[in-house]
Parts: C-alpha cells; sequence; structure tokens
C-alpha cells in the first residue's frame, strides 16, 4: 500500500472520531455563547429568551433564512435590537460561527 493510500485509509477509519469530536466542540459553544437566551434545544424558552421574545431556533422563519444570514446574524449581530450578538468581535472566529449555522440547521431537525 503507497503511502497515500495509508494516509487516506487511516483518516477514513478516524474519521467518524474526528466528526463526533467536531459535534461535541460545536455543542459545547452553543452551550457556552448561545443556550442562556436560545436554549440548549434552540426554542429560546429561557428567562432571557421569553423577556426578549426570541424566536424558536427550529422555526421555519429562521430556518428559511440563508447560511449567510445566519453568519451574519450571528458573527455581527445584523437584524437585533434587543440583544447583542457580533460574536466575531468577542472572540468567536469565522469557523466557529459556521459551525453554529450548521448546529441551528441540525436544531430545526430535532424539532
Amino acid at each position: 500500500m503507497t503511502w497515500t493510500r495509508t494516509a487516506v485509509a487511516l483518516l477514513l477509519a478516524f474519521f467518524p472520531i474526528l466528526s463526533v469530536h467536531a459535534s461535541a466542540q460545536v455543542e459545547e459553544l452553543f452551550k457556552a455563547q448561545c443556550s442562556t437566551c436560545h436554549a440548549m434545544d434552540g426554542t429560546g424558552a429561557t428567562a432571557a429568551g421569553k423577556k426578549m421574545k426570541l424566536a424558536d431556533l427550529r422555526s421555519k422563519d429562521v430556518q428559511s433564512l440563508s447560511d449567510d444570514e445566519l453568519f451574519r446574524t450571528i458573527a455581527y449581530g445584523v437584524k437585533h435590537k434587543e440583544y447583542p450578538h457580533a460574536f466575531l468581535s468577542r472572540g468567536v472566529t469565522q469557523e466557529q460561527v459556521t459551525q453554529l449555522v450548521g448546529y441551528i440547521r441540525k436544531l430545526a431537525k430535532t424539532k
């Protein structure tokens, strides 16, 4: 087996482990940055979420936003009047914001 084939075989063997690890990381990121207001299930059923009348992240209204719109909302606080987002200015990376967009998409499937 050539070096390339070996590397590909090893990558494929560990991909499920890497995927689970990445999933756990984005879940921890969501928990740390988002769940206080949005709740872990995305419903917004928290004291802060209810006070600000947050949309359910699993809802059709939120899920119909494009990935770019969700990214801009999380990263820059676009369309947020009641509560600040702008996570890029608070230490969250662009890659992490992209992962949060994917996580929000998955929340809709668990509804």
